[in-house]
């Protein structure tokens, strides 16, 4: 007892430093020390939260008054020392979470400079968020008690005040991170690029909320959900809607009754497709899902403008050859 009272006395000394590795559901991470300690000082906190819980189970009301006097001596000293651990993960989730900020603020972390398929993969300020917000709901057990008696004391003001502290906490990094998000890909070269990566951020970051965040709103998990799709959507506009407008729009009469959209469409095709081969798309599922919907748009309408008749020009591309194309589609 003596020997676990001394750690916690050590262990929640301040700018104490560690070189382990963290492993949570999202993936194993190194990380600096304040992240260290909060994930030791969390365990400990568990333990003590344990051992409390058990030595009040275990109280006799039958038992003597001394008995009860030393059951009660322990149960204040460990109490006290819990305590303590919890103001000490406090100050540790203060830390971290003012990193992170001033992180997303700086625009610092992200990758800014990347190949040319890097711009629409997962941003670097995309993990650093959602493996601390996943890390906190690992251990919600431990930190909903801490981070509410923080709110108790105005230690910390919740935005949503009709949610628990530690999940208005969390979905404040997340609100925090999509602005940042949106504004830099105001920055990316094209609209076509710019919903890629808007798509790619919102849909990892759903996936994450949807399999592991239990204590986020329904609401908040389908709004997040709306958005990736209104990205593809927006998507799909931005890159493939003018390719297929060379298509679908009536021919100019100034050009004559012989012209045929079909050079335009080939072009635009190839120089969309050499384009986005290189663009990147990390989640298999989204991959296949992207590619699925631009084939469902762009297969039928050329296979439609093709049985309508299309002159004497001859074919660059059959519907299979456009299909096993786009099949290629953001590999990086």
């Amino acid at each position: 007892m003596l020997k676990m009272l001394t750690f916690v006395d050590f262990i929640v000394t301040p700018n104490l430093s560690y070189q382990v590795f963290i492993s949570d559901r999202l993936l194993p991470v190194p990380v600096g020390a304040p992240y260290q300690k909060l994930h030791t000082l969390i365990r400990v906190c568990a333990v003590l939260s344990e051992v409390l819980s058990k030595i009040r189970l275990a109280f006799d009301p039958s038992s003597s008054a001394q008995v009860a006097r030393i059951q009660g001596e322990i149960i204040s000293v460990l109490s006290a020392k819990q305590g303590k651990v919890g103001e000490a993960i406090w100050s540790a989730v203060v830390d971290i979470s003012t990193q992170i900020l001033k992180t997303l603020l700086d625009g610092q972390g992200s990758s800014d400079t990347q190949t040319p398929q890097g711009p629409s993969d997962i941003d670097e300020a995309t993990k650093s968020v959602m493996i601390y917000v996943m890390f906190l709901e690992n251990y919600h057990s431990v930190m909903e008690p801490i981070v509410s008696d923080a709110a108790s004391l105005g230690k910390y003001v919740p935005r949503s005040g009709d949610l628990p502290p530690l999940t208005s906490l969390e979905m404040e990094m997340v609100s925090c991170l999509g602005e940042k998000l949106a504004n830099k890909s105001e920055a990316l070269p094209n609209q076509g690029l710019r919903f890629l990566f808007l798509l790619n951020n919102s849909s990892f970051i759903a996936d994450q909320l949807h399999q592991n965040a239990s204590y986020f709103p329904k609401s908040y998990k389908v709004d997040l959900a709306g958005k990736v799709e209104g990205y593809m959507e927006r998507y799909m506009q931005v890159s493939w809607a003018p390719v297929l407008s060379c298509l679908i729009n009536p021919t100019p009469s100034c050009f004559g009754k012989n012209y045929t959209p079909l050079p335009k469409f080939e072009s635009e095709f190839q120089k969309m497709y050499t384009t986005q081969k290189l663009w990147k798309v990390p989640d298999p599922r989204l991959r296949n899902w992207l590619r699925r919907a631009i084939i469902d748009k762009v297969i039928p309408c050329y296979t439609r403008y093709l049985a309508d008749g299309y002159g004497n020009t001859p074919l660059k591309f059959s519907p299979s050859n456009l299909q096993e194309m786009l099949q290629e589609l953001f590999e990086g």
